[in-house]
This record gives structure tokens, C-alpha cells and sequence, in this order.
């Protein structure tokens, strides 16, 4: 049987007021009221000032932080643009011949790539073609170059000056020569424009590497346009052609045209006007009157005249002048003037003389037809007073035409020295060929008897014969007769009637007629 819990059992299952309560209650309502202040008031203030003042960072993220900034604050760097092409070049030369002296010094060291640079100045582009070119000519066909002191001047033509080297070929004992052909630009000095190869080294140009399309075709470039159109082109417009004009909107504008340049190498299968002036000078400077004759129409040009020079050229010892010693003036497909310069340290001149030279056809060669000599012989007479011969060698006859003159002394039928000169150049002439013929003509002046003046010239004209017989010359060669006084070339006397010693030494002379 169930018996009921005792009443104190009860009163402990229920909370029992305790006096330490309230201080429980008074604390945590002080805890919420300092939490609602913090968040109220406490909190906004301070993040108020944090945002017055720099945030504190430390040492490290600083250090990250500044080297972010410089590499952001770095310039980024441009895009590597591809590597410029190697410079050419740039040459200054003061004089043509500078040039070819470089010219010849490249080759004769090997070194085609500066050769080739030096030929192609004018355009870089066909530098590597030129040195393949001056590579096959030194290795493959063994040419051997001259040395820089053998670079001639030729002389000027339009607004060029040509050069030439010498090379020598195997089995070959005459030289060929190279010509340059050179103008003057003023911001490199003189320059290459054009090279031209003997016919003996053309194989050259065969066996070369071939030119890349820009070469072919070379862009056309204002300073590198042609002085004046080639025979085959047609004159350039004097209206704007339709390509320069404006394109409708929304088309591309048309290229122009362009003309491709002259070929930088030629092949000289004959020699033009300038190259061929220039070699009978050279004959005649040689006094190599049978060289000379050569280049001559002798229907045109006398024997007399040809030798005559060869003797002023001998005896006065001229040279080409250093400085343009040919100039063309006259420079037609088929007629030429040129003016040969020449200098005579001897007589202490320089002076000129004209040739004429024509040709029946582009493909025929060019002939001398004329020569002018006044101003040579002027000079010559007025300065071989030097040299104790006071005139020249080259006369007019009565007969018509020309004729050489030798002089004597008053009253002697002894030869000058001057005379012997000359007659190593007619007895070369006769010994040539034995059917050759010459006619001698002793002369005086006026003063003796008629008698004793036509002795005295046949002694004279005896004495050119025995001379001439002396040098090889066989003697039915030779036919000589005595004039006196018949045909005197100066006065013998003055207006006055006075004695004229001057005119008087121009008489006592012999004279040579050459019958070719």
C-alpha cells in the first residue's frame, strides 16, 4: 500500500526564491547596454578616424605593395622590332681616278664584295650581281688586274667621265681595259653609273649569279631616273598622264609605269667614239705613226699631216693633260668631234688640237676624217724656239697640199738633229712597203747667185737621202731635186726692202712628199 511523500519532499521540486538573484539580472542588462553603446556610438567614431589616417601595414606587405606600384608605374616596353639590314657603304671620293684606284685595289686583294659595292654605288641593289661578276673575271678566267698608278683618265663625254683599268689575260701580252664610267653626285663624291667589259671577258657576265627580280626590275627611284631617254624610248609626256590623275572615290589610284634602268655592265664588242679617240692619240703620243694610220681614212687624212704630228708629239714630248684630256663635243650615232688636251712639260705648254671621226654604220668602225691642227702647230712654233727649231714640221707646198719640212742652218746642208727625229718615222714608213715612194725638195733663201743656191738645195735634198739610206731605206726609194730660191714659204726682205732674217730661215728648208 501506497503511502503519500512527505510535504517537504514537494516543496523541494519547486525554485526557491534566493537573495543572489539580482545581482545576476543587474549584470547582464549592463552587458546589453555596453553592447547597444559600442555599436552606437563606439564603433562609427572609430572607424571615422581609421579612415582620416594611412592603414598600418607591415614591413613585408609594404615591400610587395611599393614593387607592385614600380612595375605598374613602368613604362611597358615597345614591341622588338626586327634587326636592320646591314649598311652599305658610303663612299666620298674627291677625284674619278680615287675611284679606280679603290676599284683596282679590291680586286687585286680579292675582296668582290667591295668591288661590287663600289661598281653598284649608284644602285645597291645590284652590288652582289657586280661582285659575282668581277669574281668570275679575276678567279674563273684568271685575269690579272693592273697596278693603281695604270688607271687612266679617257676624258668626258655628256656629263660622264670614263676611266679604265688594265687587265691582262692569260696568252695574251696586250692589255684590255675595264672602263668606268663615273659622275658626280654631292653627297657621295663620284660614283660608278656604268662599267664596261671587254669582249675578251665577256663570258663573264654569262657565268655570274643571275640578278634577283629586284635587281631586274630595280624600283624606280627620282635621283635615279635616267638623264636623257634612251634612242628606243619614246620622249617622256608633257601633260599629266590618266595613272597620275585622281582615282574615283573608292577605287585604288593605278600605278605608274615606271622605265627599268640602263643595264649597270655592257659588253664593248667595238670601241665607241670616246674609247677610240683616245686610242689613236695614244698611237700618235707613241710616235707609232703606222698604229696611228690605222685609225685613219687615208683618202681624207694625209700621210703628211699624220707624221707631221707624230714629229711635233716626239719633239715638243707631249703627254695627255692629266685633267679631261678627251672631250666630245659632238657625240652623233655616226659623226664625232673630239678635243684631245695635251701638255708638254719641255716647252712648258699646254694645247689642243680637233679630230673629226665618222662612221658608215652603227655596226662599222669609226674612221678619223679630219684633223685640226692650227692651234697645236701655233703653239708649238711659238714655244720650240727653245729647243733652237723655230717652226713646224708640217707645211702647205704650192703644189697643193702638205708636205714636212726639215730646216737647216744659214748656208749648211747638214741635217739638225730635229731632222733625224723625224726621218726615224718616214724611213719606218718606207721600209713598211718597198713599192712606197717619196720625193725630196732641197730649198734656199735668196741670198747668193742662182747657181749656187740650186747646188746648194740639191745638197740638201741629197743629204735627207743619204740620211734615209743610212736607216734601211733603198735608194730608187727616194727622188730628190734642187729649187733654189724658186718657192720661198716666208719674205726674204721687209716692205721696207730691208733684210728679213725671220723669213729668210723659213727658206732654207727640204721637203718631203709622201707618195702613197
Amino acid at each position: 500500500m501506497l503511502h503519500p511523500a512527505p510535504k517537504s519532499a514537494k516543496r523541494s521540486l519547486s525554485p526557491a526564491p534566493s537573495g543572489g538573484a539580482l545581482p545576476v539580472i543587474i549584470i547582464l542588462v549592463a552587458v546589453v547596454i555596453s553592447v547597444v553603446i559600442f555599436f552606437v556610438f563606439t564603433r562609427p567614431a572609430m572607424e571615422e578616424k581609421l579612415a582620416e589616417q594611412p592603414p598600418v601595414k607591415s614591413a613585408e606587405t609594404a615591400e610587395r605593395t611599393a614593387a607592385a606600384a614600380s612595375v605598374a608605374a613602368a613604362p611597358k616596353p615597345a614591341p622588338a622590332a626586327p634587326p636592320p639590314p646591314p649598311a652599305k657603304p658610303s663612299f666620298g671620293f674627291a677625284r674619278p681616278l680615287d675611284v679606280g684606284k679603290d676599284m683596282v685595289r679590291s680586286l687585286n686583294m680579292g675582296d668582290f664584295t667591295r668591288a661590287g659595292d663600289l661598281a653598284a654605288a649608284a644602285d645597291p641593289a645590284q652590288a652582289e650581281t657586280a661582285a659575282g661578276i668581277f669574281k668570275q673575271m679575276i678567279t674563273g678566267l684568271k685575269a690579272k688586274v693592273g697596278q693603281e698608278d695604270q688607271v687612266e683618265l679617257l676624258g668626258l663625254v655628256e656629263n660622264k667621265t670614263r676611266i679604265a683599268i688594265p687587265l691582262t689575260l692569260p696568252g695574251m701580252q696586250e692589255a684590255v681595259r675595264l672602263q668606268l664610267d663615273l659622275e658626280r653626285d654631292d653627297k657621295m663624291g663620284w660614283k660608278i653609273t656604268h662599267l664596261q667589259i671587254p669582249k675578251e671577258l665577256s663570258s663573264a657576265m654569262a657565268a655570274a649569279p643571275p640578278p634577283t627580280a629586284k635587281e631586274t626590275v630595280p624600283e624606280m627611284k627620282t635621283a635615279d631616273a635616267p638623264l636623257a631617254p634612251a634612242p628606243e624610248m619614246t620622249p617622256p609626256q608633257t601633260t599629266t598622264p590618266p595613272a597620275a590623275k585622281s582615282a574615283p572615290k573608292g577605287k585604288p589610284a593605278a600605278k605608274t609605269a615606271t622605265a627599268p634602268k640602263p643595264p649597270l655592265f655592257t659588253v664593248e664588242n667595238m670601241p665607241d667614239a670616246l674609247r677610240f679617240g683616245s686610242d689613236f692619240v695614244r698611237a700618235l703620243l707613241k710616235h707609232d705613226f703606222a698604229a696611228a694610220r690605222a685609225f685613219v681614212d687615208e683618202k681624207k687624212v694625209s700621210a703628211e699631216r699624220l707624221a707631221g704630228l707624230c714629229i711635233v708629239f716626239e719633239e715638243g714630248e707631249y703627254e695627255f693633260k692629266p685633267t679631261k684630256p678627251l672631250i666630245i663635243t659632238v657625240a652623233n650615232p655616226e659623226v664625232s668631234w673630239v678635243i684631245a688636251q695635251v701638255q708638254s712639260q719641255k716647252l712648258q705648254q699646254t694645247t689642243e688640237f680637233g679630230l673629226e671621226m665618222q662612221r658608215s654604220g652603227l655596226d662599222q668602225p669609226w674612221k678619223v676624217v679630219g684633223m685640226n691642227l692650227s692651234e697645236i702647230l701655233s703653239s708649238f712654233a711659238s714655244s720650240a724656239a727653245k729647243l733652237g727649231v723655230p717652226y713646224t714640221p708640217i707645211v702647205s707646198n704650192p703644189k697643193g697640199g702638205e708636205s714636212l719640212a726639215l730646216y737647216f742652218e744659214y748656208d749648211r746642208d747638214e741635217l739638225h738633229p730635229r731632222a733625224l727625229k723625224q726621218l726615224n718615222i718616214v724611213a719606218g714608213l718606207l721600209k713598211s712597203d718597198p713599192a712606197k715612194k717619196l720625193h725630196i725638195a732641197g730649198h734656199t733663201d735668196a741670198k747668193g747667185t742662182d747657181r749656187y743656191n740650186l747646188a746648194l738645195s740639191q745638197a740638201r735634198a741629197e743629204s735627207v737621202k743619204k740620211q734615209l739610206a743610212e736607216l734601211g731605206v733603198a735608194a730608187e726609194q727616194v727622188v730628190t731635186t734642187g729649187m733654189g730660191k724658186a718657192q720661198p714659204l716666208g719674205p726674204n726682205e721687209k716692205a721696207d726692202g730691208t733684210d728679213d732674217p725671220e723669213g729668210r730661215s723659213k727658206n732654207r728648208r727640204a721637203e718631203i712628199y709622201l707618195d702613197f
